[in-house]
This record gives structure tokens, sequence and C-alpha cells, in this order.
């Protein structure tokens, strides 16, 4: 997944949580997305964050949300990979 696939499928997701007052996910991830500049340490927290949504509301969630929400987890963890040895932390 490119990173505008990336924003365009997230702000996809958010919106149908809006649409249908998702407010337990959206409380979970709105405060991590957006990411203002995408540094690891903003990445990593969205992780969490789309981690937190699959454990705690994977079961109450449309199956086609589900897998949106692991399908971005992993396109972020990946970017997590790709960062450079020197920049981990």
């Amino acid at each position: 997944m490119k990173a505008s696939n990336f924003d365009r499928d997230m702000k996809a997701l958010l919106d149908m949580w809006c649409d249908r007052r998702a407010l337990q996910q959206l409380r979970i991830v709105l405060p991590h997305y957006p990411m203002p500049n995408g540094f690891t340490d903003e990445i990593r927290r969205l992780v969490v964050a789309l981690k937190t949504v699959r454990a705690q509301t994977g079961a109450t969630l449309p199956v086609a949300e589900l897998d949106q929400v692991i399908e971005l987890l992993h396109a972020a963890e990946e970017a997590l990979e790709k960062v450079p040895a020197d920049f981990k932390a």
C-alpha cells in the first residue's frame, strides 16, 4: 500500500466510523491520526492504536472494516520496517 493509498484508506475508514458513530474506535485512533510529521514514533503510536482497535473491538466490527484495520496495520508496520536502523529508537 502506497502512502497516498494509506491516507485515502485511513480517511475512508474514519468516515465510515463517523457515519455510523463508532465512537469507541474513533476514540482510540483519532489521537494518533492524522500524523503531523509521519515520524517513527507517530507511526508506532498509530500501530498501537490499530492493534487496540483490532483486539478490543474487532469482534464487533463488520468484516470489511476489520479487514481494513488489519490491512492498514500491516501497511503501518511495513513502513516502520523500512526505517533505516540509524533512525530507530
